[in-house]
């Protein structure tokens, strides 16, 4: 590793590094402010979370989970479409994050080690050094075809709450708080044998508020949901290392160089980009929010004290409808006629029901494939567990931001009658649908929000070897042949970033950047003045710019594009030639 690459860079103005914006006194003094001691939280017990006179004590009853082959029945369905099995237990377990690599293949993150390995010895906000890393990531294979995977193998385990992966070279980049990985198979046997440390520091605090959801950008790097939880980040293999500090950010790095930077960001779990690269994320009652100011330019002056750079595109707050059709758990019902009922107790008022409200909000993804009908492409789509539900929100623009508003009445697109139906993320997968990520528990919630005696009654760890993937099926679907990308010339990676499905553009992209192949050159700079869409002509630009090979007449064509998104993006990459552009 490039010790180099740790320090802020002058090279490109539009890749800033954070070294320096912040200084260390600040962001540690962040970090103190926020730890437990100084919330008051270690000096006096949350009086919320103390067992009343009359405190539950028996185990609360169970709830019998639906075996998979009868959980479709289970759902209620928009617009025609349905929700088709792709994979259950044992094939796959807890799944919150899933890529597919240029073959087809999924590797899947399984969240097993969600809330906690060691109930007896959790204690409330602190660090919790006894829970095991039993966290794994899974490799799972359609091998005939049929749209259903056949085969599944663990690909590497020992990982602490693995909730993001990205394709590189063969392998996959793995964020597994406090660490991310970069884990490669060599041998075929399809098990990580190479298992390199990247970057360190992350800090394993709020089960919920972790790094999460690492995806592929335009601008050739990988970027990061950087939760709340914050850290002091260093490179894996360079513990002495000046660490960043890291406060409610987002992050995306270099996979070549290694280079870390910190963004805007900090919401929870979810991060999600358009087709023209404006990034979405979400909060757990915050269901849909756009990265309006980036953290680069605010930083040039340490001293302005800006707003938040996020903007809450749709409704927020503790009173958002949802519209589930299941029941809610009994040790919700108890905690929340508890809680309403005390005078002295100040809650969101979301906790003071027993359901109904958005307080899971999570994987916000948008829809960029084409096998849905039209009104569908750039809808985001959100999951909320706690309602054994998912929705969708019409984005549409509005000044420098975006409005994001409901457009299914009093319905969700997906409901289910069962309670452990738990979706909390996408993939626009290569078949142009959403695949959706059902970690399948028959309970999620944060141990910390639980009274002390109904925390004791139910079992956050039931079906942590259950989970499922389905596929979100339009009317009048065709499944197509599985990719296989990993084959292709270097002429038809370039041809497929007209493809329509966005799947196949960035995979394109990534291999095109993978490979250096120069002889790309000549056809992707035909591509940014001829291509057939819009799309084709922004990849071409950012794929020029991955090989080091944009040159000023490509970003003049950008900016002199007819489509809006096209010019957006040629002006960020015209940031460092501004003294040609100005003759």
């Amino acid at each position: 590793m490039d010790g180099d690459r740790w320090r802020a860079r002058s090279d490109a103005p539009y890749h800033f590094q954070f070294v320096g914006l912040v200084p260390s006194f600040f962001g540690a003094l962040i970090l103190l402010m926020t730890s437990p001691k100084h919330l008051g939280l270690a000096a006096e017990q949350d009086q919320r979370m103390v067992a009343p006179h009359n405190a539950v004590r028996a185990k609360l009853p169970s709830i019998a989970p639906t075996p998979a082959r009868d959980a479709a029945k289970t759902f209620r369905v928009l617009d025609g479409f349905r929700m088709d099995l792709l994979a259950a237990e044992p094939l796959v377990a807890s799944p919150v994050a899933m890529t597919y690599d240029e073959n087809g293949r999924a590797y899947v993150c399984e969240m097993r080690d969600y809330p906690y390995t060691d109930k007896a010895h959790h204690q409330r906000n602190q660090e919790n050094p006894t829970d095991a890393a039993i966290g794994a990531v899974r490799l799972l294979e359609d091998t005939d075809g049929d749209g259903v995977f056949d085969k599944s193998a663990v690909f590497a385990d020992g990982l602490s709450w693995p909730t993001g992966v990205a394709c590189w070279k063969g392998g996959v980049f793995v964020a597994a708080t406090p660490d991310l990985w970069y884990l490669k198979d060599t041998d075929g046997d399809g098990k990580a044998d190479i298992r390199q440390k990247v970057f360190t520091g992350f800090r394993k605090f709020n089960v919920q508020a972790v790094m999460n959801n690492l995806v592929w950008g335009l601008d050739n790097h990988i970027h990061g949901a950087g939760g709340s939880n914050g850290g002091q980040i260093r490179p894996g293999d360079k513990p002495e290392a000046k660490p960043l500090v890291m406060t409610r950010n987002d992050f995306r790095f270099d996979p070549v160089t290694e280079q870390f930077e910190l963004l805007s960001g900090g919401a929870r779990f979810g991060g999600t980009f358009d087709d023209w690269g404006h990034r979405f994320l979400c909060d757990i009652r915050n269901p849909a929010q756009h990265i309006v100011l980036p953290q680069r330019y605010l930083a040039r002056n340490p001293y302005l004290a800006a707003g938040s750079p996020l903007h809450d595109m749709a409704e927020s707050g503790d009173q958002l409808p949802v519209y589930r059709i299941s029941q809610p758990e009994l040790w919700r019902v108890l905690r929340a006629k508890r809680w309403a009922g005390e005078r002295d107790i100040v809650m969101p008022r979301s906790e003071l029901v027993g359901a109904g409200v958005v307080t899971s909000s999570s994987g916000i993804t948008s829809y960029r494939g084409a096998a849905y009908p039209e009104k569908y492409r750039g809808n985001v789509f959100v999951c909320e567990c706690a309602g054994n539900l998912l929705y969708r929100l019409q984005v549409t623009p509005d000044g420098p931001t975006f409005k994001a508003t409901r457009v299914d009445g009093q319905a969700e697109m997906v409901a289910s009658t069962d309670n452990w139906f738990r979706p909390v993320n996408f993939v626009n997968a290569p078949d142009g649908t959403l695949h959706v990520m059902d970690m399948y528990r028959e309970n999620i919630e944060h141990p910390w929000s639980i009274p002390d005696d109904i925390h004791a009654a139910v079992d956050l760890e039931s079906g942590r070897e259950r989970g499922r993937l389905w596929r979100l099926t339009p009317p009048n679907f065709t499944l197509q042949k599985p990719p296989r990308l990993g084959h292709a010339t270097t002429l038809k990676l370039v041809e497929t970033l007209e493809n329509p499905n966005s799947w196949w553009r960035e995979t394109a992209q990534r291999l095109l950047f993978e490979r250096q192949d120069q002889s790309a050159v000549p056809a992707l700079r035909k591509m940014v003045k001829r291509g057939r869409t819009a799309q084709a002509r922004l990849h071409a630009l950012w794929t020029l710019a991955g090989l080091n090979s944009l040159n000023d007449e490509d970003v003049l064509a950008g900016l002199e594009d007819q489509a809006a998104g096209v010019r957006e993006n040629a002006v960020k990459l015209a940031e460092p030639r501004v003294a040609f552009l100005a003759r």
